[in-house]
């Protein structure tokens, strides 16, 4: 169950990331680097209905794959604390996304109050639940990186170094999504790959 929940892990950048392109298709006009990825679902953009359904696609599809980050770390990592805090993170960037489609820009119920940003946890906290696993070492690396990366671009955006302007708030907030988002499928995918050496080498020894 948890290796087929995961699918929906992998599918939720993917519809994330869909949505923005097919919407900023949809706009003319529309600057990737000076405006805000909300804006495409805002009064006046063209087709907001297109982009609240697909960012709640990708919601509902990360609550689902942050269950199965739950039940799936769970196998593969010692304690429940970590696993289940790893897969609470994912499940509440989601909430956030259902919660921005639903309530479109300027909405101040858009933002979520900041429920995405637990986001920005996950990575590490699922570095910390599999850190005693010699067999994902890989995987331990790549979201130490996305941590420190994401954590970089976050502090951008909040103002650290002054280095973001009105004119590429678009643009930075874009490589924020692209440090903080993508890696839940990259990270899905691997926990999948994982399970299946595990389930194979318990068929194995039963036989």
């Amino acid at each position: 169950m948890d290796r087929l929940l995961l699918k929906f892990g992998i599918a939720a950048p993917i519809l994330y990331f869909a949505t923005i392109i097919v919407c900023s298709l949809l706009n003319p006009g529309y600057s990737q680097v000076s405006q805000y990825v909300s804006e495409l679902g805002a009064a006046g953009a063209q087709r907001p209905d297109i982009f609240a359904t697909g960012i709640m696609a990708a919601g509902a599809s990360a609550i689902i794959g942050g269950l199965a980050f739950i039940l799936g770390l769970r196998r593969k990592a010692r304690g429940l604390i970590l696993p289940l805090l790893t897969g609470l993170s994912i499940i509440a960037w989601g909430v956030s996304m259902v919660l921005g489609g639903l309530h479109p820009m300027p909405d101040e119920r858009h933002g979520a109050y900041g429920l995405g940003m637990a986001i920005q946890a996950a990575p590490l906290l699922m570095f910390l639940a599999i850190s005693g696993r010699a067999d994902m070492t890989g995987l331990k690396t790549f979201l130490l990186m996305v941590f420190l990366a994401s954590g970089a671009l976050l502090a951008a955006m909040m103002g650290v170094g002054h280095v973001v302007h009105v004119a590429q708030v678009g643009l930075w907030q874009r490589a924020y999504a692209l440090a903080s988002i993508p890696w839940i499928a990259v990270a899905a995918l691997c926990l999948d790959q994982a399970l299946a050496a595990k389930d194979k080498k318990d068929r194995a020894a039963k036989a």
